[in-house]
């Protein structure tokens, strides 16, 4: 539990600086926080809970899977020209896959810890 909550609260710390030094914000706009949610939601349940915890996906298959639904997220973006694609969105959005795949493989084997005992 305290590695779940150090990995949560240091998270959030990081995010608000890479906000701040990324986007120039500390909170970003709705439409921005949807796709950092996205991605976060992506790698948390792909990423995180099929392929590493319950071992349904092999690792290239994740990575395949969100790299797909990372590039049509940005493919759309650039489409409906929401922002320019340039290496700081980029690296926001591999920190909050990487992120949200952390966040879930320790949420659920702090829950399958829970469950057995």
């Amino acid at each position: 539990m305290k590695l779940l909550l150090f990995s949560f609260t240091a998270g959030l710390a990081l995010l608000y600086f890479m906000n701040l030094a990324l986007l120039k914000s500390a909170i970003p706009n709705m439409e921005w926080s949807i796709h950092a949610g996205a991605r976060f939601l992506i790698g948390f349940f792909v990423l995180g809970v099929s392929c590493f915890y319950f071992k349904k996906l092999t690792f290239k298959h994740a990575v395949q899977l969100t790299l797909a639904a990372v590039v049509l997220d940005y493919l759309y973006d650039y489409y409906v020209e929401a922002y320019r694609l340039n290496f700081e969105i980029i690296l926001h959005g591999i920190y909050m896959l990487v992120w949200g795949a952390l966040m879930g493989y320790l949420t659920w084997r702090y829950k399958n810890q829970a469950n057995s005992e």
